[in-house]
């Protein structure tokens, strides 16, 4: 991995931390490079896809998020951008095999 492409990723990581519903075509214009350059870097040193890269992003900041028992799932939805609490529920169902209410009843 060259210096550019560890250096695009740690800023990569930092939008996505930061945005996390941020999309691929957002952080290249916000890092001046192409899409496909974040895709290659992405490919090479990671050996993954941007898009399932953010799915695990999300995926965390929202199982963190359900550990806070004061904060609703809809809520946690609309801060992650979902439009619903059933669409962000179908997330979490699909990417872990659990609803979020048995994720919290299981203790994550």
């Amino acid at each position: 991995m060259t210096y550019n492409q560890r250096k695009l990723l740690k800023e990569l990581d930092v939008l996505v931390s930061n945005t996390p519903r941020i999309r691929l075509s957002e952080i290249a214009r916000s890092l001046g490079v192409d899409r496909h350059t974040i895709e290659n870097a992405m490919r090479t040193t990671r050996n993954t896809s941007f898009r399932e890269y953010k799915r695990q992003e999300l995926l965390q900041i929202a199982m963190a998020m359900l550990n806070q028992p004061d904060v609703s799932v809809k809520e946690i939805g609309i801060k992650l951008g979902y439009s619903s609490a059933a669409s962000f529920s179908r997330f979490v169902q699909q990417s872990t095999g659990k609803s979020p209410s048995q994720l919290r009843k299981d203790g994550l």
